[in-house]
């Protein structure tokens, strides 16, 4: 039989030997996320990262309020809801033969602004886009829902008087605007930079 003290040295090297296997298995799982992250991808078929190319983006407050921009006039507001979309109108050139995409946030915010012209019957917003772009923003806020809690009934209040609806944390959307006007840059020499209203 083994004595107390064998069976201590025997536990002792046990854990060790668990205890360099569980840094060995993390090392190696964190070098193949990383590696995972920074693999070349080709840009062609479905070879492609699935979300913008981007560092996290910081939360910020957001207070949610009632503008004077974005008014749902049609044609007539139209500059105000062009102002949302960067240059390139949206669109970004990734890889080396500069394959065109889009983002989900950018496709949402041409949807508001087809359905702005909706207002002002524009012929450029059928009622097949129209569909396409209600069913677009609804299964985008059931994607990524606001959990944000705001007091009282909204059909019931006077946004006249209550102008806002409280704090939000948000991703820091500036810092997608200047990736994209810095990646239309690189591939269009710079020509059609956007000029945005000082509010979002």
């Amino acid at each position: 039989m083994f004595s107390i003290r064998d069976k201590a040295v025997f536990l002792l090297l046990l854990g060790f030997g668990n205890l360099l296997y569980i840094i060995w298995i993390g090392r190696h799982l964190r070098n193949n996320h990383t590696n995972l992250h920074q693999q070349p991808y080709s840009y062609r078929g479905h070879d492609y990262p699935e979300f913008l190319p981007l560092p996290q983006l910081e939360d910020v407050y957001v207070v949610m309020e009632e503008t004077v921009h974005y008014l749902p006039l049609g044609e007539k507001s139209e500059e105000a809801w062009h102002s949302l979309v960067p240059a390139g109108d949206g669109y970004v050139r990734l890889g080396p033969d500069n394959r065109t995409f889009t983002t989900t946030m950018f496709h949402e915010l041409h949807c508001l602004r087809m359905i702005n012209r909706a207002f002002s019957r524009s012929p450029s917003m059928t009622m097949d886009h129209l569909r396409h772009c209600l069913n677009y923003i609804r299964q985008g806020i059931l994607c990524s829902p606001d959990l944000g809690l705001e007091p009282g009934k909204f059909e019931e209040k006077d946004y006249e008087v209550e102008r806002t609806t409280g704090i939000h944390i948000c991703r820091n959307w500036d810092i997608i605007y200047d990736y994209m006007d810095a990646n239309y840059a690189s591939w269009s020499g710079g020509r059609d930079k956007v000029v945005r209203l000082d509010e979002h």
